[in-house]
């Protein structure tokens, strides 16, 4: 089975989490258009003193630029 690719919105600040607002963090998204609408709307509205957020392309459940586990590594 082919794992799909996913886009998710992620906050720069660490640990945030805010899934009961209109604007829930983090967020999946399918298409990559989406993901930057909806990043690009929440650092138009963030804080002053907020670093902003970021769009994270995932394989799967493992993000694009992690590191690729060795064959060796897996088996112990």
């Amino acid at each position: 089975m082919a794992n799909k690719r996913s886009f998710w919105v992620l906050s720069k600040q660490p640990k945030e989490i805010s899934g009961f607002g209109r604007n829930p963090v983090p967020a999946h998204f399918k298409t990559l258009e989406e993901a930057t609408r909806y990043c690009r709307q929440l650092n138009l509205n963030r804080g002053a003193y907020h670093p902003g957020y970021f769009i994270e392309e995932r394989i799967g459940n493992q993000p694009v630029s992690a590191p690729k586990k060795k064959a060796e590594d897996v088996e112990e």
